[in-house]
């Protein structure tokens, strides 16, 4: 199962940046902004929808939910197969070598960005990835209602779901402000709504599942912007090593952001006391405010590059 879990992230790194790339070369300036904008922003529509078929899963079989991703999978071979333009074998191009991150590395605006984007992906993880399990905590024995257990997974997908029009507007606000202000002031607002939301737990449930939503959506603002800047700040030869560096760290915060958001509720007592929780928030918390210090060192406008 594990090895297979592998296959499917080697895919997803296959297509998820290439793709970005493929769809802006040749583009510059706010278009090529809003362009990477939509695309990174529709990732979280599928983020959203694996809530629903983990459900699924509980209600058809586990197989079940796998048999549908399969299926959207091979869909999206076919797409891009008809949609994504072929390469130009007529067009020379220098020979550059293999796994080079150097140029990468040595653009610090770039490097300000990878680093802002580990620090924004690391900062929602609790809200993202462990929301679940905190609404269900919160519900307490209704959790087990089978009514009450849907709505707590559609709040989970409403959450990743509203990643979309967080990320559209951040980068909206970015491109009419400059990235260096919107991503600053979203990073300190993320600190605050993702940092304290431990402390929710002491509210009715009701007020909860509201706050949720509202921090869900704050945390999730600087996921577009940052990507459309890196391509407007990386080297144009070395556009693809860039933004590959880029996604490559921001997941890989990700990953270790998740992991110690669980290390420390196990460590503070585990996921029914509430200091555990406080502490778990308060490292995505930490997080925003590592981003905040990055990016305030980005220049004024990068959009007319």
């Amino acid at each position: 199962a594990l090895g297979f879990r592998a296959l499917a992230g080697i895919a997803m790194a296959g297509m998820y940046m290439p793709g970005l790339q493929a769809l802006t070369h040749g583009v510059k300036g706010t278009m090529r902004a809003r362009i990477a904008a939509w695309y990174t922003s529709s990732f979280t529509i599928g983020a959203s929808l694996s809530f629903l078929f983990g459900r699924l899963g509980t209600l058809l079989g586990w197989r079940s939910a796998f048999v549908v991703s399969g299926i959207f999978g091979a869909a999206s071979v076919f797409i891009a197969w008809a949609a994504l333009p072929g390469g130009d074998a007529g067009r020379a191009q220098a020979p550059r070598p293999l796994l080079s991150l150097r140029p990468a590395l040595a653009n610090r605006d770039a490097l300000v960005l990878v680093i802002g984007y580990a620090a924004a992906i690391w900062g929602c993880v609790g809200l993202r990835q462990w929301i679940i399990v905190f609404l269900t905590v919160c519900a307490g024995d209704q959790a087990a209602v089978p009514a009450q257990a849907w709505i707590i997974l559609v709040v989970g997908a409403v959450i990743s779901f509203l990643g979309v029009p967080a990320g559209l507007i951040g980068n909206e606000l970015s491109i009419r402000y400059g990235l260096r202000k919107i991503a600053t002031l979203v990073f300190l607002l993320s600190a605050l709504a993702g940092g304290l939301f431990g402390f929710t737990a002491m509210l009715p449930y009701l007020v909860v599942l509201g706050l949720s939503v509202v921090a869900g959506t704050i945390v999730q603002g600087n996921f577009s912007n940052l990507t459309s800047g890196v391509l407007a700040v990386a080297t144009p030869q070395y556009r693809g090593a860039t933004i590959g560096l880029y996604s490559c760290i921001g997941f890989g915060a990700g990953f270790l952001g998740t992991l110690l958001f669980g290390v420390t509720l196990d460590q503070f007592g585990g996921t029914s006391h509430l200091a555990a929780w406080i502490v778990s928030f308060a490292t995505c918390g930490l997080a925003c405010l590592a981003g905040a210090a990055a990016t305030i060192f980005l220049p004024r406008n990068i959009w007319e590059r």
